[in-house]
């Protein structure tokens, strides 16, 4: 008894809900933005689902060939040759070959002892030009 009590009393509730979606759907812009975003992700989930169970799950679209590794590529290397070198671009202003030789003076697991540090130099980063400047 106290079953069908609660059963009918939560299908009036949610009766009253339901009567209330199309005058909160006109007149409440966050209700309506939010219902909108709702019903397309259940779009973009109901296709997820039905290209799962088709088999395509990320594959390539029809027509298209698939992608594939080359001959030399080892898993979980980032490098796609084995004998790639490993270069950084050059800093700006220097030569277009980076430097390799050169360590920096403040690296990680490097000592701090001995290295100067200077204020950086002053800009108007962060004011109000002054009348007449350029920006």
């Amino acid at each position: 008894m106290i079953g069908a009590t609660l059963l009918a009393s939560m299908r009036a509730k949610f009766s009253r809900w339901l009567k209330l979606v199309p005058t909160l759907f006109k007149h409440d812009l966050l209700f309506r933005y939010a219902t909108i975003a709702a019903v397309l992700a259940l779009i973009f989930l109901a296709v997820s689902f039905g290209q799962d169970i088709a088999g395509r799950r990320d594959g390539p679209t029809t027509g298209a060939a698939p992608a594939t590794a080359p001959d030399n590529f080892q898993q979980g290397n980032a490098s796609s040759a084995e004998g790639s070198r490993i270069s950084e671009p050059p800093a700006p202003g220097s030569s277009s070959e980076p430097a390799h030789d050169e360590t920096p003076a403040v690296a990680p697991g490097r000592p701090l002892q001995g290295i100067k540090v200077a204020p950086a130099p002053r800009d108007s980063f962060g004011t109000v030009p002054k009348e007449g400047s350029s920006p």
